[in-house]
């Protein structure tokens, strides 16, 4: 079911465009202790200088617990309670993971932040992510959370609701954060969650042989990956895809020779050689269709066939990435 409504977000996102004109996204899955999946997104959209506006932001981001007039409203309600709001320390839990590392004969706050403050408007911040706006509506509800096995009650106000999409908790009735990633530091933060790989652990391997220890690293796979894997679900995605562009000197392209490969057939790799990067003059040379476009934007336009050089696309796009080189 999980796979399911992960298939059917990027859907909805790509072709009915429910969050803006999409260009591209990269997302990844990861699981918690408890075994249970979570999906990473980050979604790139056609955007103009009036997207990173209050308004617009507040147009599909709330962070507010949603009055009861209707029956969908009441739906989304108990969705938004049960998925979307901060309960960790309102039910005197100290012991949650979000507390520790404080002081425990000092008043104890939430390391996420919660409870967050009122805030009339959505505030564009140069650097992070927008604060949301929490009005004071001058209300708080009662709310049943379990805490160490126990059925308790929390009382709670919208300075404890995470921000969400109502389309998204409504169709998928499942916990989905949002957040507007306007700014550099917001996108290195994502981007570090999506690429930071799996669980790892280090231990220790004694040889009787050898009085040097060896250190291994070993992966935690719980049963739910291992089963996500038997399946053969995608565990990552990146759309368009990176294309690594090939940057070297005249006649020093990257060759590699496997080992005990002869050399004469190293010879003969070198000279048939065609890098992207030769194969981008090559082309220029021949043609006159591509001189408008630089090196790295070349594969937006044309795609890279090995040892055969670059073709017009015809399909699909891709992302040129090069290496940095400084002439000093």
């Amino acid at each position: 079911m999980f796979n399911f409504k992960v298939r059917d977000l990027l859907y909805q996102l790509q072709h009915k465009e429910i969050c803006g004109s999409w260009l591209g996204w990269v997302w990844t899955i990861e699981y918690q202790k408890r075994g249970l999946p979570h999906l990473h997104l980050l979604v790139f959209l056609r955007t103009d200088h009036q997207f990173l506006t209050a308004g617009n932001i507040d147009g599909f981001i709330s962070a507010k617990l949603r009055p009861a007039d209707d029956i969908v409203s009441q739906e989304v309600r108990g969705i938004i309670e049960t998925t979307m709001v901060h309960t960790h320390y309102v039910a005197h839990n100290g012991h949650t993971l979000s507390m520790q590392g404080l002081d425990p004969l000092s008043v104890q706050t939430c390391l996420k932040g919660y409870p967050r403050a009122f805030q009339a408007e959505t505030i564009i911040h140069e650097d992070g992510y927008p604060t949301c706006r929490r009005r004071d509506a001058g209300q708080s509800y009662a709310v049943h959370v379990v805490r160490n096995g126990a059925n308790t009650t929390a009382v709670i106000d919208n300075r404890r609701v995470m921000s969400y999409s109502p389309y998204l908790s409504l169709r998928y009735k499942a916990h989905i954060n949002v957040e507007v990633c306007g700014s550099v530091k917001a996108v290195k933060y994502i981007h570090k969650d999506i690429y930071m790989g799996g669980d790892r652990a280090t231990f220790v391997v004694d040889s009787e042989h050898n009085e040097i220890k060896r250190y291994l690293h070993g992966r935690y796979i719980g049963p739910t990956e291992a089963i996500r894997r038997l399946f053969e679900f995608s565990t990552h995605g990146e759309e368009p895809l990176v294309m690594h562009l090939a940057l070297h000197l005249p006649n020093h392209p990257s060759i590699y020779l496997a080992e005990g490969e002869d050399l004469t057939i190293l010879r003969q790799r070198m000279d048939s050689s065609l890098t992207t990067q030769l194969a981008y003059f090559k082309y220029n040379l021949a043609k006159a269709d591509g001189r408008q476009y630089l090196y790295h934007e070349f594969p937006i336009h044309y795609v890279y066939v090995q040892n055969e050089g670059w073709k017009p696309r015809t399909q699909c796009m891709s992302i040129g990435r090069k290496y940095a080189a400084s002439p000093f």
